[in-house]
């Protein structure tokens, strides 16, 4: 039986124009196919997942700590494989929401995880049609929808505090 390892993948994105935009890296899979996903790490034992994620999406895309912003945990998948010739891969992947504050065109993806470095900024419909497995097109759209309400709240929010004035 094998261990199953946590990891974590954190759905990044900043708003373009009053819409989201998401941060995909372009990868080889171990099927060798491409693929796009999020920025993912296994979590350290020593760390918790919050400082895992900021950590890991900054020095996987280049973005200054300071520049993201974790927002909520999103959902969790599981993945299993019952081919043992891949090696480990039964993996509870914990899926989290972080906006990104400042300029995308500093973001620069290293090579490694079987990264290729190039990135999409993709909006919704582009992510929903790069995203090959349903549970995370589903947490995609559950991001998109926290955004959404999000910035609806931070209008409702600054309509108030102007009346004060």
């Amino acid at each position: 039986m094998w261990n199953i390892i946590q990891s974590a993948w954190w759905i990044v994105y900043y708003i373009d124009n009053g819409e989201p935009r998401y941060l995909l890296i372009k990868r080889l899979a171990l099927s060798k196919k491409i693929e796009r996903v999020a920025p993912k790490w296994k979590i350290q034992q020593w760390e918790s997942i919050e400082k895992a994620a900021v950590r890991e999406v900054s020095e996987e895309t280049g973005i200054p700590i300071n520049q993201l912003k974790l927002k909520q945990e999103l959902g969790t998948t599981q993945l299993r494989n019952t081919e043992n010739i891949k090696g480990q891969m039964d993996k509870d992947v914990t899926y989290f929401l972080m906006q990104f504050e400042w300029d995308p065109s500093i973001v620069n993806i290293g090579d490694n995880e079987w990264y290729i470095g190039i990135f999409k900024r993709a909006t919704l419909n582009e992510v929903l049609g790069l995203i090959y497995y349903n549970d995370i097109r589903e947490l995609i759209r559950k991001s998109y929808i926290t955004i959404k309400q999000d910035q609806k709240n931070n209008n409702i929010k600054q309509q108030f505090m102007q009346k004060l004035d």
